[in-house]
């Protein structure tokens, strides 16, 4: 939802075409090919001044094929926003080679981890489109990216390997877009980001590791890897341009997450450690602040309950943040950072009438500064396929919260689905 790009688009449609036709050809001698996808028109405005902020049309098309060892997935997409250019490009495109003990996928990919829901602790190994802040659908917010990856299983357990040999970061709102964030100098004067961007070579690249085991009574999943931030830090602001310079930093991550159902209920958990992450450590100053990287230990973890009760299915989960060694001078995409940070999560989802009608809620919510996303929905199946949602975005709170800062925000919005 909310995607601009303004970007020539020729290259990328020629690249598509091609890859679909090259997808064809490789598939001839495939047993089996599956073509299916998702056509979506989204219309959203705002409830501060009933202007129609965003008018969208997606289609999102996945072709499989099938070897007797192989797999050849291919994910276009397009996507037509109000006053833009349309976007066409690939999520996912990649090749599964099937062994007796060791899956193998090479290629573009979004690859997610962990247990954690509309959060992201352990699941960072692919960047996310933030574009339209969090409100991209759970399955579009991640983004693909080129890597190799390897599963080993041995007995109840797999070893998981991925290298990505050149690093991606999340796409961030356009700074003229719906959800930007503007820094400005003390005066006022808005500032200009400029991003240094990663290298290409070897070094630069990224690895994690996992290793998890899926029982009946506990499931549970250890991580490891090096990596570089998605979002970019400040490490300059230049008063005379109004430039702030901006770069993605290194950093080592260490975590895990487990599942365990006790009784009707399934208790999550999930942490990660972030050690010596980048922060920009920012004082105030005339005629421009003056900024110094700073690099801190950060934990974030979470705990979860999913429960049913009258046929009703809920979930809430608590998520903390803390950063070691904090001091008020740091800052993360242009917010102050807390030292402890505390966020809940709640979602409640039933259906109705022989379940074409499915009433949901999910709800964000920072008890400091008290503010919160609250997201009600009702979709309706029209027939198998094809089904029409309403909802509400609804942004309340203090502005200082990470929530409340988007309060002139808040959407209502009808969205038609019609998948094939």
């Amino acid at each position: 939802m909310g995607r601009y790009n303004t970007r020539d688009n020729s290259l990328k449609t020629a690249l598509l075409v091609g890859a679909l036709v090259l997808l064809a050809m490789a598939t001839l001698g495939a047993k089996d090919v599956d073509l299916r996808g998702m056509v979506r028109s989204y219309n959203a405005m705002t409830l501060a001044d009933a202007d129609l902020a965003i008018n969208e049309q997606t289609i999102d098309l996945k072709l499989e094929g099938w070897g007797d060892m192989t797999r050849l997935v291919v994910n276009p997409y397009a996507y037509v926003g109000l006053d833009s250019e349309p976007e066409i490009g690939i999520r996912e495109a990649y090749v599964d080679l099937f062994f007796e003990s060791m899956d193998v996928r090479i290629g573009k990919q979004a690859i997610v981890w962990g247990q954690a829901e509309g959060a992201f602790i352990t699941d960072i190994v692919s960047p996310r489109d933030m574009r339209s802040f969090i409100l991209a659908d759970f399955t579009e917010i991640r983004m693909g990216i080129p890597a190799l990856k390897a599963d080993y299983y041995l007995g109840d357990y797999t070893f998981e390997g991925i290298w990505i040999p050149r690093f991606v970061p999340s796409s961030l709102p356009a700074s003229d877009g719906l959800w930007a964030q503007e820094m400005t100098l003390p005066n006022g004067t808005p500032i200009a980001p400029s991003i240094t961007e990663v290298g290409t070579t070897f070094e630069d690249s990224e690895v994690f590791g996992k290793i998890s085991r899926f029982g009946s009574s506990l499931s549970w999943e250890v991580m490891g890897g090096y990596a570089w931030t998605d979002e970019p830090h400040v490490t300059n602001i230049d008063g005379p341009t109004a430039t702030a310079t901006q770069e993605y930093g290194r950093f080592a991550v260490v975590g895990g997450s487990f599942s365990m159902p006790l009784g009707p209920t399934v208790v999550r958990g999930e942490a990660a450690l972030y050690l010596d992450k980048p922060f920009s450590s920012v004082t105030p100053a005339m005629p421009s602040p003056t900024v110094e990287v700073e690099k801190h230990h950060q934990v974030q973890s979470l705990l979860g309950v999913d429960w049913n009760l009258w046929g009703v299915s809920m979930s809430g989960q608590y998520i903390l943040s803390y950063v070691h060694d904090h001091n008020a001078t740091l800052m993360e995409l242009g917010r102050p950072v807390e030292e402890f940070k505390h966020t809940f999560t709640f979602r409640m989802q039933d259906t109705y009438i022989s379940d074409r009608l499915t009433a949901k809620i999910f709800v964000y919510l920072e008890p400091e500064p008290l503010n919160a996303l609250v997201r009600p929905s009702l979709s309706w199946s029209i027939e198998d396929g094809v089904s029409i949602e309403g909802g509400v975005e609804l942004f309340v709170g203090d502005e200082d919260g990470t929530f409340g800062t988007y309060s002139d925000n808040s959407l209502a919005y009808v969205s038609l689905r019609w998948y094939f």
